[in-house]
């Protein structure tokens, strides 16, 4: 560092040391080796007029064509062959079912009893199929029913079932133990106008038989293969000349 100071008339100049100079710049090789532009880069393969490849990680995706899909190349490919057919937008598109946990606690009883059969046909689909787009017709099924079923409560007993709900919902813990009194009004109100009978305890979780139209899957378990045995072993094998190998201290 150089400073100046006036005595006089003269200006002298002097050096208080290097240990304050500043450092020039370093940038360490493995921080510019390996940066964004070297792992994630795209570049024009020559190859294949109208595409483009890019490279991730070492391996390299490349779309063929103005629509073509993206495919992978090298390693992965053979782990991930082809490509995931995903239904349309208008297709997976429902009118969802804007209600909270406390309500959906309220109705659990008279839901699952008056929607069990779309449920189990959905849950046997899910389990059978192994798929979740094979399933899509349950499904809307499923959500059909929960809607139909809250628009009958709203038209006839909206205000005992708000009462429960909001009972429930007066602590995080949604204890049903708390609100019995107005469980029995909203248990009276749909027996009254819709003919529900609330469920016992323990009949909606017994084991049931679905009856359904739709075909049974050729691998329902989805288990694998049984594998090939292993040859016969050919010649006279004879034991060990110093017999086996596996021992222990026994001190």
């Amino acid at each position: 560092m150089v400073t100046r100071r006036r005595a006089g008339h003269e200006e002298e100049e002097e050096e208080a040391g290097t240990e304050n100079k500043p450092r020039p710049h370093v940038v360490h090789p493995r921080l510019t080796r390996f940066s964004l532009a070297s792992r994630w880069r795209m570049r024009t393969s020559p190859a294949r007029p109208g595409g483009a490849c890019a490279v991730a990680r070492g391996l390299p995706l490349c779309r063929e064509g103005a629509e073509g899909e993206l495919k992978e190349t090298g390693a992965r490919a053979s782990a991930m062959p082809g490509s995931l057919q995903v239904p349309p937008l208008e297709e997976l598109d429902v009118q969802e079912v804007s209600v909270g946990s406390s309500v959906l606690k309220a109705a659990a009883h008279h839901y699952g009893s008056q929607c069990d059969k779309p449920n189990k046909e959905f849950m046997l689909c899910r389990w059978e199929e192994k798929d979740p787009r094979k399933c899509l017709k349950e499904g809307k099924q499923v959500n059909q029913c929960a809607l139909e079923f809250f628009r009958k409560i709203k038209a006839h007993c909206a205000e005992p079932f708000t009462e429960y709900w909001t009972c429930i919902d007066y602590t995080n813990l949604q204890e049903l133990r708390r609100c019995r009194k107005q469980q029995l009004a909203f248990d009276n109100c749909v027996l009254e106008n819709l003919g529900w009978v609330r469920p016992d305890l323990g009949e909606l979780s017994k084991v049931t038989k679905v009856q359904t139209d739709r075909p049974i899957p050729e691998n329902v378990y989805h288990s694998r293969p049984r594998p090939e045995p292993n040859p016969p072993i050919e010649g006279d094998l004879k034991p060990a000349k110093y017999g086996s190998r596996l021992f222990f201290w026994n001190w």
